[in-house]
């Protein structure tokens, strides 16, 4: 199995500490939207694709990547010329067409959302991540089937912007904490916000009693968390998240 670096940053690595990467359709996703992105740039079609290309949607190897290609071909989504150079499988004139274009301008407004949400939050503090890992996700697993991500669920290689908008876009929901006034947490919220992702808003109880959040989310719906109250939070944050998201 062959790999190369994107942006410096090596696939074999991802992989050997354990971050599996995307899966097969969110790869197909991936792809799409690569597509899209590049097409729209120049206006052609691509006449080959490049040597890092399985790397960039997220895929292990060359072969994998390919072979979802080839699916979606098959689905009416991409248009190309399969040929083999060098025992390689290689697809050439490759397009979008209707139905891909379709997709990928839905996926570009968040339309498309997957079993996840969206965790933005500042990293690294002592009280906050071990209650998001103890308490808001597990709870959120066991009683919807929800997986929560953050940034770190998310290492792979590409452009880490480009990589956080894909994930609040993927997501079916977001939470954002603002204990810490952290601005990139409220430019996730207002990107999703954008998107017309449902957005839940938590704070640290003391802090928010205290000083509150910006006036521009203070007064909307803000579930209080504290070291050592989990059970209530998670409850208050289930039935929020219930009610955002039509879960009855």
């Amino acid at each position: 199995m062959r790999y190369v670096d994107v942006d410096g940053i090596s696939i074999a690595g991802f992989i050997r500490s354990g971050c599996v990467g995307p899966t097969p359709a969110e790869q197909a996703t991936n792809i799409v939207r690569y597509l899209g992105d590049e097409i729209s740039r120049s206006g052609e079609k691509i006449k080959g694709l490049p040597e890092n290309f399985f790397a960039t949607i997220g895929s292990p190897n060359r072969d994998a990547a390919y072979d979802i290609l080839e699916q979606l071909k098959g689905r009416g989504l991409v248009a190309g010329i399969e040929a083999n150079t060098l025992n390689q499988k290689e697809m050439l004139n490759v397009n979008l067409l209707l139905s891909g274009w379709e997709q990928y301008e839905a996926e570009k407004k968040g339309e498309l959302s997957g079993n996840y949400g969206f965790i933005a939050m500042k990293f690294g503090d002592p009280v906050l991540d071990p209650f998001v890992a103890d308490v808001l996700k597990p709870a959120v697993k066991s009683k919807l089937d929800y997986d929560v991500r953050d940034m770190r669920d998310a290492a792979r290689a590409g452009v880490i912007d480009n990589i956080m908008r894909a994930e609040i876009r993927g997501a079916a929901f977001v939470i954002v904490d603002l204990t810490h006034d952290n601005l990139g947490a409220y430019w996730e919220a207002g990107y999703a916000e954008g998107l017309g992702k449902p957005v839940i808003y938590i704070c640290e109880k003391a802090k928010f009693d205290k000083e509150k959040t910006h006036f521009d989310t203070n007064h909307c719906t803000t579930v209080m968390w504290s070291d050592g109250n989990g059970d209530e939070f998670a409850n208050q944050l289930i039935a929020t998240l219930r009610r955002s998201l039509n879960l009855f």
